[in-house]
């Protein structure tokens, strides 16, 4: 329902915000920043870290890693993307305090940035809305666009986590978008070895599929170590 170019916006802006509280109390911002770690620790330390934020939603992503660099000590750039007008209009809301994000418009299906305009590129909670194909083409591009390497980061699907999610959903909230998507997405959602075998189909490497609390996955290649 999320992805309709008519939906409701007081249904959009609630599943926004559950979606932020799901991402930070339920491993979605820990995980995320933990597979991260290693590439911001890898980049050039004597300029900003350069970051792509791909399906950036209402921003929460990009917001936790802004926050993150600055308890490094590590300026960052950060561009945030997506093709939802009601979506990045929410997101600039929640960033404006954030001088290191920058909000775009762009469709990831046809990203026109430069080879290796980014030191890395970030993908979360995205990759269920697209088919598998349109995944090996993302992971092309994420691993095109970065110099050090990328995370994707997305639900892992199984019953338990259909099954948590229903109850999840049914206890903490009455929105009718939420509680569709949730379950939308997770039937949408790929396993762990259907994520490496389109990593392999990409031809993008040396990368590792790992799991993650709470239902996650990530995909991450780390390209280079700069000393």
């Amino acid at each position: 329902m999320i992805d309709l170019p008519d939906a409701d916006p007081e249904l959009l802006r609630g599943e926004l915000r559950n979606l932020r509280k799901i991402n930070r109390y339920f491993g979605g911002l820990s995980s995320v920043r933990k597979a991260l770690l290693p590439l911001i620790l890898s980049s050039e330390p004597s300029r900003p870290l350069e970051v792509l934020d791909l399906g950036t939603g209402s921003g929460d992503q990009a917001i936790a890693l802004v926050e993150f660099c600055r308890t490094l000590g590590r300026p960052v750039s950060l561009t945030a993307l997506d093709n939802n007008e009601a979506v990045l209009s929410e997101a600039r809301r929640q960033t404006e305090a954030f001088p290191e994000i920058r909000v775009e418009r762009g469709d990831l299906r046809a990203l026109s940035y430069a080879e290796r305009s980014f030191d890395v590129t970030l993908c979360s909670l995205t990759a269920h809305h697209f088919t598998e194909g349109e995944v090996v083409v993302l992971l092309q591009e994420m691993d095109r666009l970065s110099r050090v390497g990328f995370v994707l980061n997305d639900l892992s699907r199984s019953y338990l986590a259909l099954a948590a999610a229903w109850i999840y959903t049914r206890v903490t909230t009455t929105n009718i978008m939420t509680r569709t998507d949730a379950i939308a997405s997770l039937f949408a959602a790929f396993t762990r070895a259907e994520l490496a075998a389109m990593a392999v189909a990409a031809g993008v490497r040396p990368v590792t599929v790992s799991r993650s609390p709470m239902f996650r996955l990530n995909v991450v290649l780390e390209r280079q170590r700069v000393s």
